[in-house]
């Protein structure tokens, strides 16, 4: 059996072997304070340690996806980024019971909730049956409007936990933010039983308050002034931006709203509204949630195509967000399909290179479907002229890899 600092030496070592950029690990001690979803208990009764890991997103995958030449390298990314970690989760598990005494649970990396039982995984796969068949539409339209309405607490936050291994801080926009990626990260964890030594703090916070997020983000999510109630871990605060209802970021990422407030581009969605000019009081209201998803999935005045793309993501998003955990072997790349995270994808570690992406967001045009149900670009160029262009296929894709 290895000691505890032989367990940590060799976990850290399995984790980088595998491809993550950065790891370490932090102590129940250390979350002692902080919200609900930052206590390891929920998963591990007693667990002592935390072992967090961040996978980056490559500035070229980002300048293309951002810009919209082509979204499959950013998909592609995503799902190695969402399978990996939870393939190495699973290897350190084993490992540290296998190799020590101590116990030891895997994280999920995403769409892992507190919330979503037996039963509600059950009626969401009734509900898959009844969007693919076209029936019961009222009360489709009424499930996911309550269910877009709700915050999803996860089984154990990897953002907390990353901030407590000292691998990042909580940026403006609430992401994790590491030193040399920013917030452009994918993360993976295992908490543990084993009471290792936590590493170092990250002292200085990388995130400058340039709210690059804040502009980018075309939902209204968080405010650009206004701070949420400090988190506290390690006793010392985080603070990022307050948050309005999760709806606005559930429609958003979810590919069902993604016009930018100037109106010139769009996240990867057909659907040109603009959430950030939707008031609180409204979005926060049921009534209003139902008439907006029953205009996206069966008003004949939204595209036949639309209405199309609209039921296809959300299915997508059932069966690889909540049915199967986002690194589970289940989900696929054709289930694994982003459309919005631009908070995120914008936020590198180089200031500089942060406007670069934003600049190439706003530029990057608006998304459409035709009637064979391919996507393709509107958008200004440099000259004044409407440029029209299709994406690639992920068979043209493919090729370009060769």
């Amino acid at each position: 059996m290895l000691d505890l600092d032989e367990l940590k030496t060799k976990v850290k070592q399995i984790v980088l072997d595998r491809g993550a950029k950065i790891v370490g690990v932090g102590s129940r001690e250390r979350l002692k304070d902080a919200p609900e979803s930052g206590k390891m208990d929920y998963l591990l009764p007693n667990a002592q340690s935390c072992i967090i890991w961040a996978h980056d997103i490559p500035i070229e995958v980002l300048k293309k996806y951002l810009s919209k030449k082509e979204r499959w390298s950013y998909r592609e990314n995503l799902w190695h980024s969402y399978r990996d970690p939870w393939d190495i989760a699973i290897e350190i598990a084993k490992y540290i019971e296998n190799n020590s005494k101590f116990k030891a649970k895997p994280v999920i990396p995403n769409a892992g909730y507190r919330s979503v039982g037996r039963r509600q995984k059950l009626l969401f796969r009734v509900g898959k049956l009844l969007i693919r068949a076209g029936l019961a539409k009222r009360t489709v339209t009424k499930v996911v409007a309550k269910a877009l309405g709700s915050t999803q607490r996860p089984e154990f936050s990897l953002r907390y936990g990353g901030v407590a291994a000292g691998i990042g801080r909580l940026g403006w926009s609430g992401n994790l933010m590491t030193k040399d990626y920013g917030s452009a990260v994918y993360l993976g964890g295992v908490i543990t039983s084993a009471p290792m030594e936590p590493d170092p703090l990250l002292e200085e916070n990388p995130c400058n308050k340039c709210r690059m997020c804040w502009r980018a983000c075309p939902t209204g999510l968080f405010e650009n002034e206004e701070a949420e109630e400090p988190v506290i871990i390690a006793g010392r605060q985080e603070i990022y931006a307050k948050r309005n209802a999760y709806a606005r970021c559930n429609l958003g990422c979810g590919g069902m709203a993604g016009l930018g407030a100037e109106k010139n581009w769009t996240t990867w969605t057909p659907d040109h509204d603009c959430l950030k000019e939707v008031p609180e009081e409204k979005i926060t209201d049921e009534e209003w949630r139902r008439d907006y998803i029953w205009k996206i999935f069966y008003d004949k005045e939204t595209s036949e195509m639309q209405r199309k793309w609209n039921k296809e993501i959300l299915l997508d998003f059932i069966e690889a967000g909540i049915l199967n955990n986002a690194g589970h072997p289940k989900r696929t790349l054709e289930h694994t399909h982003p459309t919005c995270g631009v908070c995120q994808a914008v936020c590198v570690a180089d200031p500089k290179e942060r406007r670069e992406l934003f600049n190439l967001l706003k530029n990057g045009g608006m998304m459409f479907v035709d009637e064979d149900f391919r996507e393709y670009i509107k958008r200004i160029d440099e000259n004044g002229k409407e440029v029209i262009y299709y994406t690639p296929s992920f068979k043209e894709y493919e090729k370009t890899k060769t």
